[in-house]
């Protein structure tokens, strides 16, 4: 396999665990396996799309910028769509770019990613490194501000479950950014419209969830009684948002731990509620986001 294939995988192992890493594929998860049950979305063999993989960092920002415009002090910016059907540009540059592996092990792997100046105006260098352990999987994420003026910044983390009929998801929080049809933010609402997660609800079969949670806990469990299993995702640090993806029919879904709103940049809001960053020149935000499975019923 010639060396710069996007679908050369990095696979790493310890105890129960096992993943698979696609460093050339925006530093993209391929398969975390619990005692060879998948854990998360299982990506195709050879597949050239980020959408199509396990999981993957946000870098510098999360979600939807509208048009891909917005006014940072006296900056215009402009960005291109990233993704097809999107009409907004979406989850930053470094998931579209291959990852350098820094250094690995049997069980941790370390990726960088280097952002020169283009539409995105800001210089900056990106860190992620993946470790198993006998909880599972934890995902270290740094980002840098290399440029010689403060940037606007955020992270996140966007790994796709495998969903199943029964199917339950259990978090807690304050609020949700009810949205247009253009997924894109209207206002902010108390409470969850979708169901009671904070006593364990199934996700709605035919109803598309595409919002973002303010007010989260930090964690979230998915539970599959078709395989007595439970899911436990917890993030760390700015991580205060999560935003969920759960489109109608479908096979899997997102729980994505990330640093902000979408389209936190023209939002008028003050960053508490939209959680905007901006990093003076060589400062560094840094998150951590965990995955375990444990066997037995949701919060067992």
């Amino acid at each position: 396999m010639p060396e710069n294939s996007l679908s050369q995988y990095v696979s790493l192992a310890c105890g129960d665990y096992a993943l698979d890493v696609l460093p050339q594929l925006g530093g993209a998860v391929a398969s975390l396996r619990f005692r060879g049950l998948e854990v998360l979305r299982r990506t195709p063999p050879g597949t050239v799309e980020p959408f199509a993989s396990s999981g993957f960092p946000l870098v510098p920002f999360a979600n939807r910028i509208a048009h891909g415009r917005f006014r940072f002090g006296a900056t215009e910016v402009r960005l291109d769509r990233n993704a097809p059907q999107q009409a907004h540009p979406l989850h930053g540059q470094a998931w579209r770019h291959p990852w350098s592996v820094e250094a690995r092990s049997s069980r941790e792997i370390a990726l960088t990613y280097e952002h020169a100046r283009g539409q995105w105006p800001w210089r900056y260098a990106a860190r992620q490194v993946l470790t198993l352990d006998a909880d599972g999987l934890r995902v270290q994420l740094w980002l840098v501000n290399r440029a010689d003026e403060p940037m606007p910044a955020g992270l996140g983390w966007h790994p796709y479950f495998h969903r199943t009929p029964r199917m339950r998801l259990r978090t807690e929080v304050a609020h949700v950014w009810l949205t247009d049809d253009a997924s894109l933010p209207t206002r902010l609402a108390p409470g969850n419209p979708f169901g009671d997660w904070q006593r364990a609800a199934p996700l709605p079969g035919e109803r598309l969830i595409d919002h973002c949670y303010g007010g989260w806990s930090g964690w979230a469990e998915l539970d599959w009684p078709e395989e007595a299993l439970c899911v436990r995702l917890s993030a760390d640090g700015p991580l205060r948002w999560l935003h969920v993806f759960v489109p109608p029919g479908g096979d899997f879904l997102c729980l994505e731990p990330v640093s902000h709103m979408p389209d936190a940049l023209n939002r008028p809001e003050p960053p508490e509620i939209t959680g905007l960053r901006v990093l003076a020149p060589g400062e560094t935000l840094a998150a951590t986001v965990r995955l375990g499975v444990v066997p037995g019923p949701l919060g067992a």
